[in-house]
């Protein structure tokens, strides 16, 4: 999956977008990661919590042709596991306690300004409130945070 990203990510404008409820355990993992890359990357990033359709404008006004949103997603795999997930994929995609259904976000944005969208999805092991990161989770979010600190570092 790592290899994938390094490859869907080159010549493109991107915007890395964090999605999820830190009071839910591994469903704050998009969040966590934005946290951790705050002031150390070349790209834009926003923390979008657990309501991402409140930054429509903003994803748009950055004139990213790429947007990367990492959040947890079950997709069926051992936690701490990651995968890259088109927007065409996202509705079959159980997405924790998010509202808003992140396939047909991006629908409000028009045709000519809609930038590519990929999940970037880690394997939850508990949302279970009150709870942080999981160990598995936080060591793959490891893995995430030195490759984007690879490709879009400062």
């Amino acid at each position: 999956m790592l290899d994938e990203l390094r490859q869907r990510v080159k010549n493109k404008k991107v915007l890395l977008l964090g999605v999820g409820n830190r009071l839910r355990g591994d469903d704050g993992v998009g969040p966590c990661l934005i946290e951790r890359l705050q002031d150390k990357l070349n790209i834009p990033l926003i923390d979008a919590s657990d309501v991402p359709e409140n930054y429509l404008g903003p994803i748009e006004a950055s004139g990213a042709n790429l947007v990367l949103i990492v959040d947890a997603a079950d997709f069926g795999a051992s936690p701490g596991e990651m995968a890259l997930i088109g927007l065409n994929q996202l509705k079959d995609i159980s997405l924790s306690t998010h509202t808003a259904n992140l396939s047909l976000l991006f629908q409000v944005i028009p045709a000519e300004k809609r930038p590519e969208t990929l999940l970037v999805a880690l394997q939850p092991g508990s949302t279970a409130a009150g709870r942080g990161l999981s160990e598995v989770v936080s060591d793959s979010l490891d893995g995430l945070e030195a490759l984007f600190l690879q490709l879009f570092g400062k």
